[in-house]
């Protein structure tokens, strides 16, 4: 196996586990909506979204990566409050 070949193995298997924690987030998201369609609570609180994507922009390991990191948090809440809103209108 060359290197390259060894790299992308290392990144497959950790796109496996983001795989992963990608289901077990949209599975909470699930429980959130659900949860504010029965207590009558908006889909967006944007007060949480921006502070879930500063905290990820502030724990990045490298500067240089911050807005990447920002970038994808934005796209995971994005996700997240997209899905809910699916499953709430389904519901209605």
């Amino acid at each position: 196996m060359n290197q390259l070949q060894a790299y992308r193995k290392e990144i497959d298997a950790i796109d496996e586990q983001l795989i992963h924690l990608f289901n077990e987030r949209m599975d909470i998201a699930r429980s959130i909506a659900l949860f504010k369609l029965k207590n009558d609570h908006k889909i967006l609180d944007g007060k949480r979204e921006q502070d879930i994507i500063r905290k990820a922009r502030d724990q990045s390991a490298r500067a240089e990566l911050r807005p990447y990191q920002e970038s994808l948090f934005k796209h995971l809440v994005t996700l997240s409050r997209d899905y809910q809103k699916l499953l709430i209108n389904k519901r209605k």
